[in-house]
């Protein structure tokens, strides 16, 4: 793909534009409309949602004059021309795993819907480095032992990550929470009551993961988990669905996080079996006046739950 901010850069003139990806299904285009304000083309066969327009971007669309139709998206505040450059990566990237020409058109309309949600709720910034230690560990674990277990697509669709539940995979009779810590931790932080006192047994999935260098064979980060799990997943409407919960919760592959302070190596998993013996601070145990509770647990104090 080429680097689209270069692109915007070097167009000189108005009314002109440049096709991103040669390859890619859908016909896309970047470049600066006849009012001198940085667009995003798409021409294509098949009619486009009808979106509407948002506070940074201007959404048209219509009937060509040979027949074909257009979207674009015309960028109305250049304080914002950073974030538009990332939304028009990330529009060329996501729509790239859509095989069906009708759905990947359609797909584009939905996803800047996502984008306006997401601008509106103000996470349009980097997840923080704790954030994106975190959904790293869920992604991992979902990508080597959820999908093989459950099948990629009902495995990725359990997440719970842009609904805010207590535990990250709820799937089943059964629920998964998952931790990932430095491998110098001797304890794991339990940020509810609710996340392990539930009625359904289930597992605390802990994750050892450290940071390293971004040439390490063994080096893993967001952007590389989220193309495998895409590729892992059957269809076009289950990975349309995995990546709008993705973008939902904050994520979108950015070259920020192919970056050392989010390249990690994955050192061990533990799995714990969290049945009515389990111990944890449950909701009946408490007395009336205490309504919410955080704490940490000692992850030597149950090694007698560790599954094989």
């Amino acid at each position: 793909m080429a680097d689209i901010k270069t692109i915007f850069g070097a167009i000189d003139h108005l009314d002109a534009y440049q096709r991103v990806n040669s390859t890619h299904l859908l016909d896309l285009y970047v470049g600066i409309d006849d009012t001198a304000r940085w667009t995003l083309l798409m021409i294509s066969e098949y009619p486009p949602l009808k979106v509407a327009s948002s506070r940074m971007i201007l959404v048209k669309s219509g009937r060509r004059p040979d027949k074909k139709w257009s979207l674009s998206f015309s960028l109305v505040d250049d304080n914002y021309k950073d974030m538009f450059v990332l939304f028009c990566e990330d529009i060329v990237l996501s729509s790239s795993c859509i095989k069906n020409k009708d759905k990947a058109t359609r797909f584009v309309g939905k996803r800047y819907m996502e984008w306006r949600e997401m601008l509106a709720n103000a996470r349009g910034n980097l997840l923080s480095p704790a954030e994106v230690k975190g959904l790293l560990g869920e992604m991992y674990f979902l990508k080597e032992h959820l999908c093989a277990q459950y099948g990629a697509e009902k495995a990725a669709l359990s997440w719970t990550g842009p609904k805010q539940l207590p535990q990250d995979y709820i799937i089943d009779d059964t629920w998964y929470e998952v931790k990932t810590v430095s491998s110098s931790r001797t304890e794991v932080s339990i940020s509810s009551i609710e996340q392990l006192d539930c009625a359904k047994p289930g597992e605390l999935v802990v994750i050892r993961a450290d940071k390293t260098s971004v040439t390490n064979t063994a080096a893993v980060n967001l952007n590389i988990l989220y193309k495998e799990l895409l590729a892992m997943l059957p269809d076009d409407d289950s990975r349309d669905k995995f990546s709008t919960m993705l973008l939902r919760y904050g994520y979108y592959p950015r070259p920020e996080y192919e970056g050392e302070e989010y390249t990690f190596e994955i050192k061990t998993i533990a799995r714990y079996a969290v049945n009515a013996d389990f111990p944890c601070i449950r909701r009946t145990n408490l007395p009336e006046s205490i309504s919410e509770a955080k704490y940490s647990l000692a992850l030597a104090a149950i090694e007698s739950y560790r599954k094989e």
